[in-house]
């Protein structure tokens, strides 16, 4: 599956949520597993899935017992969502129509933060704005999961790999095929409409922002995973005042 359409089935794709799994998990749903396994998420944690679309990680998380806002632009696809959420009776999910790049949120007010297929059309500097928001929306301890498009410049074996890849699968598809890779090739020169970065510039906006506890893995095709957490403070070490030397007795 190539990225525009992993992208596309997240935000429109809404038969993906209210129908079983095949015995072949497709690329979007290995995705999706991978995000809800990472976050590790305990029944009653507050989550916010930035980027929900029709609600792929939002519902299955609300069913878990989880409380989860979940936040879009899209109108057409909160409404669905909200729908799906009354039909399975999960009163604990909530929408918010905002754009992900403008969201203001309270400080210290989630446990775990996800967002799946959702920030490569971000610019890398509302990116990194992004994650430093995640870490001061999350209460100490929390964890931020981060799947997406990940792939750089070329430069890398793993970026020249996924290329490949792409332009094997859409070669076979003929004239329309090779449309798509002109088409995309540009895109991916001038970084028109998507703004994909390596696994490793992840992993440097987690650091830059605070994150301890970093790991990151690929999932499939150009897919990756970055997830950390916000440090628990270390209570600041005491005085021993039982052990302090006496001080010395005046002299005579």
């Amino acid at each position: 599956m190539t990225d525009s359409e992993l992208t596309s089935h997240k935000a429109a794709n809404h038969d993906t949520v209210n129908n079983k799994k095949g015995s072949h998990p497709t690329g979007l749903e290995k995705v999706t597993a991978a995000v809800l396994a990472a976050a590790h998420v305990q029944a009653s944690d507050r989550v916010i899935d930035l980027g929900c679309g029709a609600g792929l990680v939002s519902l299955p998380l609300a069913e878990g017992g989880a409380r989860v806002l979940a936040v879009d632009s899209n109108q057409v696809l909160l409404a669905r969502l909200e729908r799906a959420a009354r039909d399975r009776s999960l009163p604990g999910l909530e929408v918010l129509a905002r754009p992900i790049d403008c969201l203001s949120l309270p400080a210290d007010s989630a446990d775990v933060i996800v967002t799946s297929y959702a920030l490569h059309r971000l610019r890398d500097a509302d990116k990194q704005r992004l994650v430093a928001a995640a870490y001061r929306w999350l209460k100490p301890g929390g964890t931020f999961v981060v799947a997406d498009m990940m792939f750089g410049r070329g430069t890398t074996s793993r970026d020249r790999a996924i290329i490949r890849s792409k332009v094997r699968v859409l070669a076979r598809r003929g004239l329309g095929g090779w449309w798509r890779i002109a088409k995309n090739g540009c895109r991916y020169l001038v970084r028109v409409r998507e703004h994909p970065v390596s696994i490793s510039a992840w992993t440097a906006m987690f650091a830059r922002a605070g994150f301890t506890g970093i790991t990151a893995s690929s999932i499939v095709n150009e897919a990756g995973l970055v997830s950390g957490r916000r440090p628990v403070p270390q209570p600041s070490a005491e005085p021993d005042h039982a052990s302090a030397a006496a001080p010395p007795a005046p002299r005579m």
